[in-house]
């Protein structure tokens, strides 16, 4: 009972983390899409794909390792510190080398600036790692929440100040960078693990077995998530992008404050688990029916408003609607595909995941390539929906059948106990749809302002939704009751005479 409560308080605060982290970050970003163009974002965007993929490397699989072995000593932590640090100076080199080829390659001359001073963030994420590994193997998730909310707001009123002070793209640049020095002292200051001067390459050999193939896999997973910018990138140049990556920003924003919460906890429980089938069974299941509650309904309804929000951001947003809709399809799909590369690294089957990663990469990003050669002459929305397609294709008839079958292999999950888990969040994605269709039917603000219209059918789709969940979910009702019943308690202690 003491597990389950522990596990239940990491994902409360998980997803206190991921309200306030995409919360604030969608908000930002709808203020700055606003201010700057989809070039301004899309050349960003571009830069921050080539500093990620150099930061992939200080990982190497080794930050998974250290959340999933049983029996982790002092050593372990001091070797992947000081290595992460090493590999920090060779990465920045690297990084400034490379700098002006990946800006002609996506014809954007300017790029090469932006990456040089991105390049920062490759210490500051270095020296920040293993602490966070740390808090997460602990599952300390009111930390992280801390730190992952603090920097996001700092960051984001840092980046919209230099957007209005006419910064342009160096706003993006600006907020990226404070975001992650905010965070780098908050973690120092909340965790209290200190690193020693010490380093030997034997925990570092004890450790590789599991960290090679789980890199493998994490270098295919980043990939998979940016083939397609990269290729718009490489195709198109920046404005496509810069539609694409906001589009995409949006979806995100749902996704994780719903699966990447969860998810961020599962692979710690998962690993807790890994030898009790049963429990690992239930755990699981638990996690796909958490993780549907808010992603199926959350994206139903922005896939609903995608143009009057669209609209909000200014016309030049316009062209990104029907992606917005695709992409808010695709990440229903994506429930599934959250807890499968968790549960294979509890189960120390990282080589199983490293194939399954890049075998649906290589397909995928074949089937993205086709689609960016069909579209490559076409408009600007064309070539943004024809990728799209070709991503929801890809998750659709290879992704998601494959991330079934391991479960269901691994767990002894059956389609039924799938079917049963998500069915409530079906039932109100379906109401939500219905009550914006009869809104929609009614003529109501049909000629209103695009903000006003957004607020209304986010109002509309948000109760019904909410109260067909409330009433189909009885664990989500008696949270409801409860928050309400402590919220009625905290007023009258305040009330009360002194």
């Amino acid at each position: 009972m003491a597990s389950l409560r522990s596990f239940e308080n990491a994902v409360k605060w998980s997803y206190a983390a991921n309200w306030g982290e995409r919360g604030f970050s969608a908000l930002f970003t709808v203020f700055l899409a606003g201010i700057l163009g989809p070039r301004d974002f899309g050349t960003a965007a571009i830069a921050l794909i080539y500093i990620g993929f150099l930061q992939m490397f200080l990982d190497q699989g080794f930050l998974a390792a250290l959340i999933q072995r049983k029996n982790l000593a002092p050593e372990h932590l001091d070797a992947v510190f000081w290595m992460n640090q090493a590999f920090s100076v060779f990465l920045v080199v690297l990084s400034l080398l490379f700098a002006g080829w990946w800006a002609a390659r996506n014809h954007t001359p300017e790029l090469a600036k932006i990456i040089s001073v991105l390049s920062l963030c490759i210490p500051i994420e270095g020296l920040a790692s293993v602490q966070g590994a740390l808090l997460k193997r602990e599952m300390d998730f009111k930390s992280l929440s801390i730190r992952s909310n603090i920097s996001v707001l700092v960051g984001g009123v840092v980046g919209l100040g230099m957007a209005l002070a006419g910064f342009r793209v160096w706003a993006l640049v600006g907020q990226q960078i404070t975001r992650d020095v905010t965070a780098l002292v908050l973690l120092w200051n909340l965790s209290s693990w200190r690193p020693r001067l010490e380093f030997s390459w034997t925990p570092l050999r004890s450790l590789m077995s599991f960290s090679v193939s789980n890199f493998v896999a994490q270098l295919a997973l980043f990939v998979e998530s940016q083939a397609s910018s990269i290729l718009l990138g490489l195709f198109f140049g920046p404005i496509a992008v810069g539609l694409y990556r906001v589009a995409d920003r949006v979806t995100n924003s749902i996704m994780s404050i719903a699966g990447s919460s969860i998810q961020a906890v599962s692979l710690p429980e998962f690993a807790r688990l890994q030898d009790k089938p049963e429990e690992l069974r239930r755990s699981v299941l638990s996690c796909i029916r958490l993780s549907s509650i808010v992603t199926l309904p959350g994206l139903t309804g922005l896939a609903v408003v995608s143009g009057p929000l669209m609209a909000t951001l200014g016309t030049k947003w316009v062209p990104a609607t029907g992606l917005l809709k695709i992409l808010s399809v695709l990440g229903m799909f994506f429930i599934f595909d959250f807890f499968t590369g968790p549960l294979l690294q509890a189960r120390s089957m990282t080589h199983q995941l490293a194939i399954l990663v890049w075998t649906r990469v290589c397909a995928g990003t074949a089937i993205l390539v086709i689609a960016g050669l069909m579209v490559r002459n076409g408009s600007v929305n064309s070539q943004i929906v024809g990728i799209g397609l070709a991503r929801l294709v890809t998750v659709a008839f290879l992704i998601t059948p494959a991330c079934l079958y391991i479960m269901k292999r691994l767990c002894r999950i059956s389609l039924r106990d799938f079917r049963v888990a998500i069915a409530p969040s079906v039932i109100a994605s379906a109401s939500i749809v219905a009550s914006l269709m009869l809104f929609h039917a009614s003529g109501w603000l049909v000629n209103a302002k695009p903000i006003i219209l957004l607020i209304a059918e986010v109002a509309v789709g948000g109760v019904v939704g909410l109260a067909v969940l409330l009433w189909l979910e009885i664990q989500l009702r008696r949270l409801a009751v409860e928050m309400f019943q402590r919220s009625v308690r905290t007023q009258a202690t305040f009330k009360a005479p002194i």
